[in-house]
């Protein structure tokens, strides 16, 4: 995904010594973390962490938290990144052996109130609810969402000392990103014609982005999310969709690079994509799109490769 954000300087922040513990980790009473005193010397970095995930956990530490070898996942440069921050996911390195965690670092001014309220709360993690714990650092939110709330804690503890003296720096989104469509009188109709096909609705489940990053993101205009389906009796025309919307986002073409399936896909007006196909062949599963405003990321089933790339084309019109 292109930007316009200029790369941030790379912090030089050790990597956490890591104490092995055989006892579970306790959540902590929420407290009121003191603001860092700034030295006459220091320079705030213009992203948490200076936007790297190396610098916010090494893959040692996270594998202690959550019991298993764990590695990087790919990570979309956008979101907490285009307001200051870093958002870095781990996984298991053999699948089905762990969960993964995505750890979010901002700035506390970019988090609304009604996050706020939840700093330091225990999450249920019950009825397949996202765990998401937060706690506050100085200018510094710190989230941790994963299955394993023990781990997620352990791994907030650990880097929120380090988060406080470098928080980022709270900034709006460029003013060439894209401002967030309304699925149903902008995306729904692109989609349609793209198609050809007027018995596309709302996605027919209960699944949607959520959990306290989403909510911050999505505050500030960092995100959007839509979900559609068609609704024909045919079982043959069946397909799902959702879009997932980053204005101002970058892709981590380094990471994405590493996976074998991805397909470059160049779209209209000189837009790249990259498109991630499952089995069999020729049914998209997943397509980033990235112009100038932001990425577009679609995870589609029943869709091949031709429709996936008018529909793409479509909305990324209908964005600007």
């Amino acid at each position: 995904m292109t930007s316009t954000l200029s790369a941030p300087e790379i912090a030089t922040t050790p990597s956490p010594t890591v104490t092995t513990t055989t006892t579970p980790i306790p959540i902590p009473t929420p407290t009121s973390a003191p603001t860092p005193t700034m030295s006459p010397t220091t320079v705030l970095q213009a992203l948490a962490f200076g936007g790297e995930c190396s610098v916010v956990l090494d893959d040692e530490t996270v594998s202690e938290f959550f019991g298993v070898p764990m590695k990087p996942g790919t990570n979309l440069l956008g979101g907490a990144r285009v307001l200051g921050g870093v958002s870095c996911t781990w996984i298991p390195v053999s699948a089905g052996e762990g969960v993964p965690v995505t750890m979010t670092v901002v700035p506390w001014e970019a988090v609304p109130d009604s996050v706020r309220q939840e700093v330091g709360l225990v999450p249920p993690c019950v009825g397949g609810s996202v765990c998401s714990y937060s706690e506050r650092h100085g200018d510094a939110w710190v989230n941790a969402e994963s299955d394993d709330v023990e781990g997620a804690a352990a791994a907030v503890q650990n880097i929120g000392p380090r988060a406080a003296e470098t928080p980022g720096i709270a900034r709006a989104l460029s003013s060439d990103a894209w401002s967030i469509p309304d699925c149903e009188s902008e995306v729904l109709p692109a989609v349609r014609e793209a198609l050809g096909r007027d018995d596309i609705g709302p996605i027919q489940t209960d699944y949607f982005p959520h959990g306290q990053a989403w909510d911050v993101l999505t505050s500030n205009g960092a995100a959007g999310w839509c979900g559609f389906s068609g609704h024909s009796e045919d079982v043959s025309t069946l397909f799902t969709m959702d879009l997932t919307f980053w204005p101002g986002g970058t892709l981590d073409e380094d990471a994405a690079a590493g996976d074998d399936r991805r397909q470059s896909f160049p779209l209209a007006g000189g837009v790249s994509g990259w498109l991630y196909p499952e089995n069999p062949p020729n049914v998209a599963s997943e397509l980033d799109a990235a112009a100038r405003g932001g990425v577009l990321n679609v995870r589609g089933r029943g869709l091949d490769d031709a429709q996936m790339r008018a529909m793409v084309e479509a909305v990324l019109t209908e964005l600007g």
